[in-house]
């Protein structure tokens, strides 16, 4: 793939890093799902897909620490196996995202296509029952322990798409409502995103005044998206537009691979 020397340092980069972060904080408080856009993003702005996957979870971590603290704050996560739930995520994180790193740059950038297609397909095919009450039936706890085993190690490997694959995991595979399955994300991510961003640290893959843009922009964002106040229709309109603008970027994507 070919790529664009980019410096880090330069305002203007600094600028764009910063806007994408504001639009993935108002996208993850509205209606969820910011890293299937920032991900990409970075790479057409020209990191590595090595180096554009381990910067995304700077801004990932920073929006969801702010969710669990909500969360907790308001008993949301009170008599629930939180332990299990973030030994299992965080075992799997460290070796989703130690996978990642066997890969080549052009096979990691082919992984990364293939899962943000998926991702944007899966989105606009979720079964309305996702978000619906009652909740399905729980799963064995066997089935429960192997489903928190691959989501993790998905999460680990790419956090695109993580937030819709773990309430699938959380709803269908462990039969929790809405409520609970919301928070119990947050905690199985958390626990995940910690461990795997520390690996991407060890092995020098963090472009940190990227991320750091990307996590700022993305603080201003929730704190816009709260403002906005666009209620459940707002959430929906995005969470229809999304996988469409996922698709766009994917495009642009495979057109840079292919030297368009």
């Amino acid at each position: 793939m070919p790529t664009v020397e980019l410096d880090p340092s330069a305002p203007h980069v600094i600028l764009i890093l910063t806007l994408i972060g504001v639009l993935f904080g108002v996208i993850n408080t509205l209606a969820g799902g910011g890293s299937v856009l920032s991900l990409p993003a970075l790479l057409l702005l020209g990191l590595p897909p090595h180096a554009a996957n381990a910067t995304n979870r700077v801004v990932g971590i920073t929006q969801t620490l702010s969710a669990l603290w909500s969360f907790a704050r308001k008993g949301e996560l009170r008599g629930t196996p939180v332990a299990l739930i973030a030994l299992i995520a965080s075992v799997g994180g460290v070796i989703g995202a130690r996978l990642s790193l066997l890969l080549s740059q052009s096979q990691m950038n082919l992984c990364i296509q293939l899962c943000l297609g998926s991702i944007a397909t899966f989105t606009l095919l979720a079964p309305k029952r996702l978000f619906e009450e009652p909740p399905p039936p729980a799963r064995s706890p066997s089935a429960q322990l192997f489903g928190a085993l691959i989501a993790s190690l998905y999460g680990g490997f790419i956090q695109a798409g993580i937030g819709l694959v773990s309430l699938y995991y959380m709803r269908f595979i462990c039969g929790h409502t809405l409520v609970k399955a919301t928070a119990l994300k947050v905690v199985f991510i958390t626990a995940l995103t910690i461990p795997s961003l520390l690996t991407f640290i060890y092995y020098g893959q963090v472009w940190w005044l990227s991320g750091v843009a990307l996590a700022f922009g993305g603080l201003l964002g929730a704190q816009l998206g709260v403002h906005l106040s666009l209620g459940a229709q707002g959430g929906k309109v995005i969470r229809t537009a999304l996988p469409f603008a996922a698709i766009l970027m994917l495009i642009g994507l495979v057109w840079r691979t292919l030297g368009g």
